[in-house]
């Protein structure tokens, strides 16, 4: 498919600041209103890069602007409502129609970014290749994704192609009529299945980290979450287990912070604790995760749409390794 129309506006920006009370106040705020598509973490970059100019100076988000002052605003990147269209890597397609896509996410791959200047990530090539999923979703950055993988998380991902069929998938997702079964590779030994069912939280030390709660009183940070997952162990090596879990639940990291509160972090995920993950091979920001099988009732026909996915060559390469060093102890 061609890439979407769309007008890119210039990188800078000068105007004159209106008589009228509503352009005067805070500058950061002004700013806000004149650039919808930036994060307030897009506009402090701004002002800590110098991009932003009061009367050809530059500027402090705090500074106050009055009638028939001059601004200038310098962006990175062009400004879009929805993520740059980007042709590459090209994705594998599992399935397909007019309201429903699903896909393979590689590992390493970002699902969307986290600003309008950003590139190399599912949803730069999901606007270009399919430009029908723009505006749809509730976020522009993140069209047509109705879930998430982490980003060293390979596997199966749905996407909505149209408003319609991404209200409908939500509810779904919602409801537990989605079922999804990842294969990990977990530290130690696991010999029998597991239910864990422990509630999750975000981090207050580490903001890129989930944590589990096991009382109200615990430090956190936002709301607690309920979160279940059933642990199935497939194969043992020596010092790993080969486990298929199946979500009940889903919440931000779920598989990764449930396995390592038993002491059985995923290969490959450093933050939680792992350190593996380079003996097998694994780039730093590669996980053993990998969301193989997603069964889901389609958002228009309502017919079960079912997919699997093997293990990609980075991960059966893990296991060839780990296979390699049982071999050799056991001679």
């Amino acid at each position: 498919m061609s890439e979407p129309n769309f007008v890119l506006p210039p990188n800078r920006f000068r105007w004159l600041v209106s008589k009228n009370p509503a352009g005067t106040g805070r500058l950061d705020a002004l700013l806000r209103k004149q650039f919808p598509g930036l994060s307030r973490r897009n506009l402090q970059e701004l002002f800590s890069n110098h991009c932003v100019l009061l009367n050809d100076r530059p500027a402090a988000k705090g500074d106050r602007v009055s009638p028939g002052d001059a601004l200038e605003v310098t962006l990175p990147g062009p400004l879009n409502p929805f993520p740059i269209p980007e042709s590459a890597p090209p994705l594998k397609i599992y399935y397909q129609d007019s309201s429903l896509l699903i896909l393979e996410k590689p590992g390493r791959l970002p699902v969307h970014p986290l600003n309008p200047f950003e590139k190399g990530t599912l949803a730069n090539v999901l606007v270009s290749q399919w430009p029908q999923v723009i505006g749809t979703g509730n976020k522009p950055l993140e069209p047509g994704l109705v879930h998430r993988l982490d980003t060293g998380t390979s596997g199966l991902m749905a996407i909505a192609l149209t408003q319609p069929a991404w209200i409908r998938l939500k509810k779904d997702l919602s409801a537990g009529n989605w079922r999804k079964t990842y294969l990990a590779l977990a530290e130690g030994i696991i010999r029998e299945p597991i239910l864990l069912n422990h509630s999750l939280s975000h981090d207050p030390k580490n903001k890129r980290k989930m944590k589990v709660i096991q009382s109200e009183q615990e430090p956190h940070r936002g709301r607690i979450l309920t979160a279940e997952t059933r642990i199935k162990p497939l194969k043992t090596y020596q010092a790993h287990t080969l486990v298929e879990a199946h979500l009940i639940t889903g919440v931000t990291h779920q598989i990764r912070v449930h396995l390592a509160f038993q002491s059985h972090p995923i290969a490959g995920d450093s933050l939680y604790g792992s350190t593996s993950g380079i003996s097998l091979g694994l780039p730093e920001d590669r996980l053993f995760l990998h969301a193989g099988d997603l069964s889901l009732p389609h958002p228009i026909s309502r017919k079960l749409i079912t997919c699997s996915l093997p293990l990609p060559e980075d991960l059966e390469k893990a296991l060839l390794t780990l296979e390699k060093e049982s071999f050799s102890k056991k001679r």
